[in-house]
């Protein structure tokens, strides 16, 4: 419908006036009750759908308030008319659309009024309509179907006296069901499962059956069997007669000694059998009687007593108690058995270190400590490698100490070459590799009391004569079956592979050239320029490392002060390096509980912390004007760190300060310390110098271990390179945990 339907309108300035105009709307019945108002309310909207409303042949008609989508669920659909409550009871009906009709800009406004009594409803329209440019939208691809609930305030709700509750049962589902193949014979199921037997074999073997069943080979296991059973000799038997009266057998069970119990049953000896069974008993714990001749004095049977294997056994054994009448309370304190109370009052985070005992003994004093090694199988044990005691001597020495006896070690293997290190076997805990000066290596049983070797490197397959500074098990992948291997670096910058096979073939798998040129890392002190040609090309290899995630990668430190990233897969070829000390490299450790850092020491008296894949220090550590001959993680604690200098034992706590140690211990001897190391539980650190002495301390006043350790660690190294923004920054773009 146009506009011209209307009374003709006039057209002012783009604005259009009509005036009051009367169009009678057909089909609209009579006037409705106040029951059949949502009826008259689709009534009339579907009327109003039909009539169009065009402006300057622009059709401007309101689009509906229900989206056609939503038309099969028009009756439960709350027209703007309901909510309104426009229609009312009375003679006559009033209806005010909103101001903002949707899909035009411009204020409009639409009275209609209608007569009810009338047969026809009447409507009075003033529009007045402003058209400022095409009046159009985009339809909504799917419009959200809301529905305003409708609230009458006439009823009221009221809760009811009663309410009746129906319990249905709902329907059963069968997942799985096995139905029973057997039955009772007495019960009906039984019976009936009897007939159907009966009725089976009647129509298959019996009178009932209409065919013949025939017998045919099929490829069924063919079962063998005998026709006569097997013949079993008869085992000879023979009679033998005893002569017993009453009074001996009365003698024989009222003497209960006699009796024994074995199996569950009584057996009865005789005097003269019980005599002869006793004496063997006792046998096992005596001595052997050394035998008496006239040729040796006294001395000599007691030397010869001494030399026996079970006399020492049980004198190790009586040494032990009596060396736990001193070492009882600082045992316990070892062991975990007593720990201090971590509610206590006067707790206090110092850091402290307590000195349980010192491993001291006369073969090994004066002697500078090599290396030690705690045992992976019991925690009790500590391998200690000795160098020579004087310069003009060379012999070394390994002892096994064990904190049940601190004072004597248990085992006792001397050589004729200095130790330069030691190393437990992870899979066979009773194996100990051993490197020499000499350039030997040695795969003892310290299961055995004297020296028992297992395998010993070659000068034919084993071309190294330098020191092995580092003697390593690696666990071995498939082109090993899985076997562990021996791996050494040595003086002459090379990684030997040693296999565990018979031979005990040594495989070189890396040869370290001296550094060239300028490299990444650390900057090193320009030396003056001397003539001095070099005897060797290669640098020393003084500490070996392999990555804890990565098994085919490691890491060797050079006395020169270079860290070198190798490979298994590629032989006498390092992948990266850089400079990590102005000196020699006496440690390199990886975080036990983030696997991209770790830590190194030198000579240039610094303790470095390193993140792969950067060549610049995270954080450095530094005392006193002394080279640090070994630091270590702490393997409770994530941000602590120990390491010696000097005759001091340092205690780090990055997550506190970075700047000085949080505790310094001086050596009770004020000999050099040349190692250190936490034990498995972290509650002990391990300290031995170049005399001889090994100190085990007890660590005191240690914070509580975060929950998170990782994440602890991480935070306080961003927060200690708060001065160093750019570093900071390509920290992080290392990607996860930083």
């Amino acid at each position: 419908m146009k506009t011209s339907d209307f009374e003709s309108p006039q057209v002012i300035s783009s604005r259009i006036s009509a005036s009051s105009s009367k169009m009678k709307l057909g089909g609209i019945g009579r006037p409705r009750k106040v029951g059949c108002e949502r009826n008259l309310a689709s009534a009339l909207l579907q009327q109003r759908q039909a009539f169009r409303i065009i402006q300057n042949d622009i059709d401007v008609t309101p689009k509906p308030l229900v989206h056609p989508a939503f038309s099969v669920i028009e009756e439960n659909q709350v027209t703007a008319l309901e909510t309104l409550g426009i229609f009312q009871t009375g003679s006559s009906i009033q209806l005010i659309s909103p101001s903002d009709l949707s899909g035009l800009r411009a204020s409009s406004s639409i009275l209609f009024k209608s007569s009810m009594p009338s047969d026809d409803m009447q409507l009075e329209s003033l529009l007045t309509t402003q058209v400022c440019e095409i009046l159009q939208e985009e339809e909504d691809a799917a419009p959200p179907p809301f529905f305003v609930a409708r609230d009458d305030s006439v009823i009221l709700h009221e809760r009811p006296e009663t309410v009746t509750i129906t319990l249905k049962e709902t329907q059963t589902f069968f997942i799985f069901e096995m139905p029973q193949l057997t039955g009772d014979l007495p019960t009906p199921e039984g019976q009936a499962i009897k007939r159907e037997n009966e009725y089976y074999e009647y129509v298959t073997v019996g009178p009932g059956s209409n065919r013949k069943l025939i017998d045919a080979e099929t490829q069924t296991i063919h079962v063998l069997t005998k026709s006569r059973g097997t013949y079993l000799g008869v085992r000879p038997r023979k009679n033998q007669g005893m002569f017993v009266n009453n009074w001996v057998i009365h003698d024989t069970y009222a003497a209960p000694e006699l009796m024994t119990e074995k199996d569950g049953r009584l057996m009865v000896h005789s005097k003269e059998s019980m005599r002869r069974m006793r004496e063997t008993q006792e046998l096992r714990y005596k001595l052997p009687e050394p035998e008496v001749t006239p040729d040796l004095s006294l001395e000599e049977q007691l030397s010869h007593i001494c030399r026996n294997t079970r006399f020492l056994d049980a004198a190790r054994v009586m040494e032990r108690l009596i060396a736990n009448n001193v070492f009882l309370a600082v045992q316990k304190r070892f062991t975990g058995v007593t720990v201090r109370d971590p509610y206590a009052l006067d707790l206090c985070f110092d850091y402290r270190l307590d000195l349980l005992w010192m491993h001291v003994c006369d073969e090994a004093r004066c002697r500078p400590v090599a290396s030690f090694r705690w045992s992976p199988a019991n925690a009790s044990v500590l391998a200690v490698g000795y160098g020579a005691a004087q310069a003009y001597k060379r012999n070394g020495l390994v002892l096994i100490w064990s904190a049940k006896n601190p004072s004597h070690p248990a085992r006792r293997y001397a050589f004729d070459s200095p130790v330069s290190d030691i190393n437990w076997s992870i899979s066979r805990p009773n194996l100990l590799a051993i490197g020499f000066y000499d350039g030997n290596v040695k795969v003892i049983d310290v299961s055995a009391k004297d020296v028992n070797v297992i395998r010993q490197s070659q000068r034919e397959t084993s071309p190294s004569c330098s020191p092995h500074w580092q003697v390593q098990w690696w666990s071995g992948d498939e082109q090993f079956d899985y076997q562990e291997q021996i791996y050494t670096s040595d003086q002459d910058g090379r990684v030997y592979c040693y296999r565990s096979g018979e031979d005990f073939l040594a495989t070189e798998i890396m040869r370290l050239y001296r550094m060239e040129g300028k490299l990444m890392g650390v900057s090193r002190i320009h030396h003056c320029v001397t003539r001095n040609v070099p005897i060797s090309r290669q640098p020393g290899a003084l500490v070996l490392r392999r990555h804890p995630s990565i098994s085919n990668i490691y890491l060797v430190g050079s006395d020169e002060g270079c860290i070198y990233r190798c490979s298994t897969t590629y032989l006498r070829q390092h992948i990266d390096s850089f400079s990590a000390h102005d000196g020699p490299v006496y440690s390199l450790e990886f975080s036990p509980f983030c696997q991209k850092l770790f830590l190194t020491c030198g000579a240039d008296w610094c303790t470095r912390i390193w993140a792969e894949g950067l060549t610049e220090p995270l954080i450095t550590l530094s005392t006193t004007m002394a080279c640090v001959r070994s630091a270590q993680w702490s393997p409770t604690c994530s941000t602590v760190i120990a390491n010696v200098a000097s005759d001091q034992i340092c205690i780090w706590d990055i997550r506190r300060k970075t700047y000085s140690p949080v505790s310094v211990t001086i050596s009770s001897n004020s000999a050099r310390l040349v190692a250190a190391d936490f034990t498995t539980n972290g509650n002990q650190l391990v300290v031995a110098d170049i005399e001889g002495a090994v100190y085990i301390y007890n660590l005191e006043g240690m914070p509580f271990p975060p929950y998170d350790q990782n994440k602890v660690l991480i935070e306080s190294i961003h927060k200690a390179m708060l001065t160093k923004p750019e570093l900071l920054r390509k920290l992080k773009k290392l990607g996860p945990p930083f």
